[in-house]
């Protein structure tokens, strides 16, 4: 497969170095401005809803004279929508120039961005269920997660939305004044992705908070209810302490109802305390 790009983009005429960023799935987006083309380095995004996992797709994109070539990782057809509108002749994108195909394969990477965000909401809604029914140590592993998948999405987008900035801004001629308002309308969805992406992360912040209170919450009221039985055992706890001395002379030890008296006492005691507790809204 190297060895076929390698003698395409030789054939197309295309710089050696050019040829490289095609070649090396591990180049970050990019956007090179050549004298006779415009070279484009893309992610598209993919959401593995098995794994929950979030996987990238290495997009190389060539605009050249009348000619557009697009190199894409192994992986599976990603610019499916637009071969098939081509073939169909659905649209306008026969009758438009090279730019404007340019701008539908972008356009496609960047739809695929608003699906992956999508699924990644989905994640977030039920992990806002399961933290309302029964927040435990997996719904926190979960957000965390998710906060992860958001970084990494965030760190896709955001160099995307800047490049397609400086592709306005660059004033290429290969790009028509045409065409031009198709990738404002791409850099407005990327704007609209990454405020997406902020709002989730909020989102996520604020129910890791709602986690951490809910933690607290159950620990407070279980400390509280030993709270209870410790304060209403401590009067009990001085009598058996009283009565289990080691002194001789201890006047109840010769009444012939000591015992039960003890136990009555007792019993009265916790009752006051539950009475007390309940009456000052404790209990």
């Amino acid at each position: 497969r190297r060895d076929e790009i390698t003698e395409l983009c030789r054939m197309g005429g295309l710089h050696r170095l050019m040829v490289e960023d095609i070649l090396d799935t591990g180049q970050m987006v990019k956007l090179d401005n050549y004298n006779d083309c415009l070279f484009l380095v893309l992610k598209m995004l993919d959401f593995n809803r098995g794994q929950s996992d979030i996987t990238t797709s290495h997009v190389g994109i060539v605009l050249k004279g009348r000619c557009v070539y697009s190199f894409q990782e192994d992986g599976g057809d990603i610019f499916t929508r637009v071969r098939d509108r081509i073939l169909t002749g659905r649209g306008n994108i026969r009758a438009m120039g090279p730019d404007f195909l340019c701008y539908e394969l972008i356009d496609t990477v960047v739809d695929n961005c608003f699906t992956v965000l999508d699924d990644l909401g989905d994640v977030v809604d039920s992990i806002e269920e399961e933290l309302i029914a029964h927040p435990d140590r997996p719904t926190l592993s979960q957000i965390y997660f998710v906060k992860r998948k958001l970084m990494f999405l965030r760190k896709s987008v955001f160099p995307l939305r800047t490049l397609i900035g400086n592709l306005i801004r660059s004033g290429s001629p290969l790009i028509g004044d045409g065409v031009r308002i198709y990738f404002h309308d791409v850099y407005d969805h990327l704007v609209q992705i990454a405020d997406s992406i902020e709002t989730y992360q909020d989102i996520l912040s604020n129910m890791l908070d709602t986690f951490l209170s809910s933690i607290s919450n159950r620990t407070n009221e279980t400390m509280k209810v030993l709270t209870i039985f410790s304060t209403i055992f401590i009067p009990l706890t001085f009598l058996a302490g009283v009565y289990g001395m080691n002194f001789k002379n201890i006047p109840e030890l010769s009444m012939p109802y000591g015992y039960a008296l003890f136990w009555i006492l007792s019993a009265l005691i916790a009752m006051g305390m539950v009475l007390f507790l309940h009456h000052k809204k404790w209990l």
